[in-house]
This record gives C-alpha cells, sequence and structure tokens, in this order.
C-alpha cells in the first residue's frame, strides 16, 4: 500500500541533528551499494483535502531541509508497521515559519493550464522550494480558482508530470517581470484566437443573413448577443 505522508532519508544512522525531528510514524533502515540508509516516516491519517494541505506539506519539507541540509525525501514510499499517524495540521505544529510563496499567473483555461504550472514550478525550484506537494497544490488550486473541471487523479498526474521534468533545460532564472511578459504573451495568444473565433462567426452571419435569417436568429445560432450581430453591419437578407 502506498501511504501519504512525508519520508526522509539520511546515509548516517546515528546523527544527533536527527533527535529534533518529530516521533515518526516508522523507521527503518534500508541497504544500498554506500551501505545503510536510515529511512524515517510520518504517515497522515487521510490524504490531504485542499490545496493549502498540500502546500503545507510543501513548506514542512522546506523547513525540514533547511534544519537537516543533508536529508534527502522519497517523493513515493511504502511502509507496513505504523506507529504514529498525524494531521497535516499536527505535523505542522512542529514547522510552523511562515513560508511566502509568490503568486502565481493564474491559466484562464485547459489549454494554459501545463503552461502555468510549469512557470510555478520553475519559480518553485529557483527559490529552493520546489517538493511534489507544491506542484500538486497549485494545479489543485487552478483547478478551482479557474473552474477547469479536472478529477483529483487528473490533478496529480498532470502535477507529477510537471515534477518530473529535466530541470537542467530550466537554464535561466525567471524574474517578475520575465513572469508578468510570459503571462502577457499568453494572453495575446488568447485575444487573437478569441479575435479569429469571432471574424468566422462574422462570416457565418453573413451567410445566414443572405438566405434570409432574421438577425435575432442569427444572433442565438452563434450565442452572441443581438446588438453584436447589428454591430456587424450585415446585408439585408435575400427575399
Amino acid at each position: 500500500m502506498q501511504n501519504i505522508g512525508v519520508a526522509l532519508t539520511t546515509e548516517t544512522e546515528l546523527d544527533k541533528t536527527l533527535w529534533s525531528l518529530p516521533p515518526p510514524s516508522n523507521t527503518r533502515v534500508l541497504t544500498s551499494s554506500r551501505g545503510n540508509i536510515l529511512e524515517i516516516s510520518y504517515y497522515f491519517e487521510y490524504l490531504p483535502q485542499s490545496w493549502r494541505e498540500w502546500q503545507r506539506i510543501n513548506s514542512i519539507k522546506i523547513q525540514m531541509k533547511e534544519l537537516l541540509p543533508h536529508i534527502k525525501f522519497r517523493e513515493f514510499f511504502k511502509i507496513d508497521n505504523v506507529e504514529k499517524v498525524y494531521t497535516v495540521s499536527e505535523l505542522g505544529k512542529y514547522y510552523s515559519k511562515f513560508i511566502k510563496y509568490q503568486k502565481p499567473l493564474y491559466s484562464s483555461d485547459r489549454d494554459e493550464f501545463m503552461r502555468c504550472l510549469a512557470l510555478y514550478a520553475q519559480r518553485l525550484h529557483y527559490e529552493g522550494k520546489l517538493y511534489l506537494e507544491g506542484v500538486i497544490a497549485m494545479a489543485m488550486h487552478f483547478n478551482s480558482k479557474c473552474k477547469l473541471g479536472y478529477s483529483f487523479r487528473e490533478v496529480v498526474k498532470k502535477a507529477k508530470s510537471i515534477y518530473i521534468l529535466d530541470r537542467d533545460n530550466w537554464k535561466t532564472r525567471l524574474s517578475d517581470r520575465e513572469l508578468k511578459k510570459a503571462h502577457s504573451k499568453g494572453g495575446l495568444l488568447r485575444v487573437e484566437k478569441k479575435r479569429a473565433e469571432f471574424a468566422n462567426k462574422r462570416d457565418e452571419a453573413i451567410t445566414l443573413r443572405k438566405d434570409g435569417m432574421l438577425l435575432k436568429d442569427i444572433a442565438s445560432k452563434l450565442c452572441v448577443s443581438t446588438k453584436t450581430v447589428q454591430r456587424w453591419k450585415l446585408p439585408k437578407a435575400n427575399n
């Protein structure tokens, strides 16, 4: 069974710095080619329900890494014997430092979802805040705020695909100005797309008008207002 929680590993078994960690759900020693590795896991009582909870887990990992720079996290892990369970809030009490996250560039539709999510992940990466939970959190937030209609499974799958991207290709750090420029470029593309769609509707309206259709019927058929049809100044209907 795959567990939801936080799992970290260290190559040093007897490390006094680990004493600062909360009581774990499970500990075990794993064998590797470099020797023994200590795995410490924290198991959550339930699957996080909100994007804020997923972001909280991301913040917990950031603070753990600040206190113990040598540890590594395992994104997917399985444990058999659970000695203690936590809620996200309970584990978060051990790591209560406020972590500031930059405001994202929201996707306006499904076409921009992955692009905006990748930009956000790139920003987290260069701020040293990138963990899978942070990408899941923002993917959930985009999906809810922008009413995109993805299922939770789809959201997590898309977040994982962004998280495992080759970060060597993220060669330059995006400043606030560059992020706004990237967002603006996306906005211009949307405007151009809508203009093209509008032009196609006007061409269709001209054909319908020549066939004798009334203005109000044209508006209804093309899903635009009657005032919009009137502004197109269509030719008179053929009798």
